[in-house]
């Protein structure tokens, strides 16, 4: 049998916490990756039939057959020889929304088993989990853009109603996560702080020589909805018009000087939740065996 890898890098996300840019990297780099002893493995290919990672370690919750190799060999075959393997998959501890626009509050509720169960298929590979978290109010914002763009038309005083704010506690879910047997390191870092510390993201990610090689990506993966695309959204839907509304909405209507983001919430509230934010994240810093990655002090290249 082929060896095993020495460790593996698990990327959950969260959702809208620029894990598409992250994972456009990760893909741009995958052969100098390779040479270098990683192996990436990321949507285009954990989201195929039979390949999402439930399927292929055979987890509780998967609806495939049950895979051809025991997790050993199955951890053998995806490494091909290297050291390392990198799964970005923020799908993996559960969906963002469902059909009619209510989002799962608490965040992701059976993500920490999932992990558990996953970390222990894994066993005796040394696993690190790397998670992103954001502003509650600004993450359900951008939750609700993304139910626009996959078809979902509710209204925002519905949205708003569905799914409350101030039960999005990332400090309870990063808990959750930390109280996983075997698992080894877990890396948090802010979306806020995203732009400014994904460099020092990468090299806990990809060891440290090899992240300050990656080719970055300097432009947004997805844009956001301005006002105006939102308004003309839900106005196609009410017309009964069919297709990818949020998306041609998008393109007539893009953010821009004269075209403000779409905004959810009150400024009064914004404040609010940037309040509780701040209590999750002093929280966060005092779990023991978390790193939180925070933007370096001084400038760095790339």
């Amino acid at each position: 049998m082929p060896p095993l890898p020495q460790s593996i890098a698990l990327h959950i996300g969260a959702h809208k916490t620029a894990s598409s840019h992250l994972q456009h990297m990760l893909y741009r780099n995958r052969a100098m990756l390779a040479d270098e002893g990683i192996r990436v493995y990321g949507p285009g290919y954990l989201r195929l039939k039979g390949r999402n990672l439930a399927a292929m370690f055979g987890l509780s919750w998967s609806e495939s057959p049950a895979p051809r190799r025991d997790p050993r060999k199955q951890l053998a075959f995806l490494a091909k020889g290297r050291r390392r393997i990198v799964f970005s998959e923020e799908n993996f501890v559960g969906s963002l929304y469902d059909s009619r626009g209510n989002v799962p509050l608490p965040v992701y509720p059976t993500g920490a088993a999932r992990v558990a169960e996953l970390v222990a298929k894994f066993a005796p590979v040394d696993t690190h989990l790397f998670i992103a978290v954001r502003n509650p109010a600004p993450y359900l914002t951008s939750v609700y853009s993304q139910c626009l763009l996959g078809g979902v038309y509710t209204t925002p005083r519905a949205f708003r109603a569905r799914n409350d704010w101030r039960k999005v506690d990332w400090a309870d879910y990063v808990a959750a996560l930390r109280a996983t047997p075997g698992l080894g390191e877990l890396f948090v870092w802010r979306q806020e702080d995203y732009a400014q510390c994904h460099r020092l993201v990468l090299r806990r990610m990809l060891r440290w020589r090899v992240g300050a090689q990656i080719e970055t990506v300097d432009h947004r993966v997805h844009e956001g909805l301005s006002e105006a695309a939102v308004k003309q959204t839900l106005a196609w839907a009410e017309e009964g018009r069919t297709g990818p509304l949020a998306r041609d909405a998008r393109a007539a209507h893009p953010v821009g000087p004269d075209r403000r983001p779409f905004a959810l919430y009150t400024p009064q509230t914004l404040e609010m939740s940037q309040a509780r934010y701040d209590e999750q994240l002093a929280r966060i810093e005092k779990i023991e065996g978390v790193t939180v990655l925070h933007p370096p002090q001084t400038a760095q290249k790339g």
